[in-house]
């Protein structure tokens, strides 16, 4: 019996690993039971790691803490002046708040409800309950253009983000285009050419950006059937705010004598003429989890800085919100992690899987963020995890649930997974350094090598299925 009892510790300490982690990089992990906390496998768990969007579990359980499943954002719609019969004498303010949801057609709904009809002074697109920079301190300065860097700004309007395609046929120059009701250009200088062509002249696609929103492509790109799709991150938020606001107030059929522009004012004592009001916090979380969502993320975090500071939210005093709002409320202490934005795009985050798993195991056993854990998505069902294809063998899929996490070079797993026996682990499997010679690049583009990193998470997580079935197998009392 000794000796079998030492046969099954050695086994349960070594199933998860049944293919070694990819060579050069870094790996670190953790398993716990997560209804006891009872810590099961650690590995490296102290070493500070670029987490990537797993991040954004951080950033969403201070959220559920502060916030709860039912807070809204709420755009106010303000004025000073003379009010009267329609006829507004003086300025309309619009409050931003930096609601990631909100759009052209909803602000024209605001204002056609307002009541007013014409409006003599100005109408103020007001950002002061944001102060700094829109987008994080390290955002990679070449991805600002897309629209996963679109910037949290307290104006928040179609996601400050706007849709073209690029057409690309062979034999002629590459033609780019964006919907005419969009309020930015689109030019292009950028040739059509096979595979071997653009490698032999180092050439790929490239974008240059001017004020206010205008976009020019150079460079080269493939043929293409298809267009390709463009999304733009806008990058003169005030300007695209005064377009939208002009086309919405033409949509409520408000007549403007003045003219519309930015402002950073205290308002809070000006008379408040309509509200709009987000979905529930309950559904952004979704939309931050499920789809990992960076605007949404990050406009959360400079919201708790708001809120948690009483002054405008900024990147800074929104990660410093989040380390005191988990210290105070959940006693998680992130010590020597680094947290520059919500949404873990920043290549200055850091976290061990430590922090990451004293986030899972209050999410599945406190109360107030027990919610969240229907929020995350489901191995080969919904979000990120619908087609990751880690986790679609019969083993894994529809047995887990955990957020994604991929930058330049890592690729992070962090959540829960339910097993055979009917327990629920809580889990962290993080991955950085990633990198495949070129001769290894090309023999996964041909099909012949499977990405290492791929390759060892599905099989540390079937992993943990097969230990807890060892391990269950062991407690049987027919054994």
């Amino acid at each position: 019996m000794k000796l079998l009892a030492i046969l099954f510790s050695v086994l349960f300490a070594i199933a998860p690993l049944a293919s070694a982690p990819p060579q050069h990089g870094q790996s670190a992990w953790m398993l716990a039971d997560a209804d006891s906390g009872e810590v099961e496998l650690s590995h490296q768990s102290e070493l500070l790691m670029k987490p990537a969007s797993t991040q954004k579990l951080v950033t969403v359980l201070a959220g559920a803490l502060t916030l709860g499943p039912d807070w809204r954002y709420i755009t106010r719609l303000r004025y000073r002046g003379e009010l009267h019969q329609g006829r507004l004498d003086g300025d309309l303010l619009i409050d931003f708040v930096g609601d990631p949801s909100f759009t052209r057609e909803q602000l024209a709904g605001l204002l056609r409800h307002s009541g007013i009809r014409q409006i003599s002074g100005r109408v103020l697109l007001n950002q002061a309950y944001f102060d700094g920079y829109d987008r994080g301190n390290g955002w990679s300065w070449n991805d600002l253009g897309v629209c996963y860097t679109a910037p949290a700004a307290a104006l928040i309007l179609d996601r400050n983000c706007v849709q073209g395609a690029l057409y690309a046929r062979s034999g002629s120059p590459a033609r780019a285009t964006v919907p005419s009701h969009q309020p930015i250009t689109v030019s292009a200088e950028v040739e059509v050419l096979n595979r071997a062509e653009r490698e032999q002249r180092f050439c790929a696609l490239e974008l240059d950006m001017t004020p206010p929103n205008h976009y020019h492509l150079t460079g080269c790109i493939g043929p293409r059937k298809d267009p390709w799709p463009l999304r733009f991150a806008i990058q003169d938020v005030t300007a695209w705010g005064e377009q939208l606001t002009q086309w919405a107030l033409k949509q409520a059929g408000i007549r403007l004598s003045g003219h519309i522009e930015g402002s950073r004012l205290d308002a809070s004592d000006w008379p408040v003429l309509g509200r709009h009001r987000s979905p529930p916090f309950a559904s952004l979380a979704e939309r931050i989890l499920v789809h990992s969502d960076n605007l949404y993320a990050d406009s959360l975090l400079r919201t708790l800085g708001a809120m948690h500071f009483e002054q405008p939210g900024s990147f800074r005093s929104g990660t410093q919100a989040v380390r005191e709002i988990l210290e105070k409320k959940a006693n998680i202490d992130l010590g020597p992690s680094w947290l520059a934005d919500g949404s873990g795009l920043s290549a200055h985050n850091l976290l061990r899987a430590k922090d990451l798993m004293a986030v899972l195991l209050t999410i599945s056993r406190d109360p107030r963020a027990r919610w969240l854990m229907a929020r995350l998505p489901v191995s080969g069902e919904s979000g990120t995890l619908r087609y990751r294809k880690s986790v679609l063998s019969p083993a894994l899929k529809g047995k887990v649930t955990a957020k994604t996490g991929t930058i330049a070079h890592v690729q992070n797993l962090a959540g829960f997974i339910d097993t055979e026996s009917g327990e629920r682990k809580a889990f962290v499997l993080l991955q950085n350094g990633l990198s495949l010679s070129p001769e290894q690049a090309d023999a996964m583009a041909e099909g012949e090598l499977e990405w290492p990193a791929r390759r060892f998470e599905r099989d540390w997580l079937e992993g943990v299925i097969k230990r807890a079935s060892i391990v269950s197998a062991n407690q049987s009392p027919n054994n």
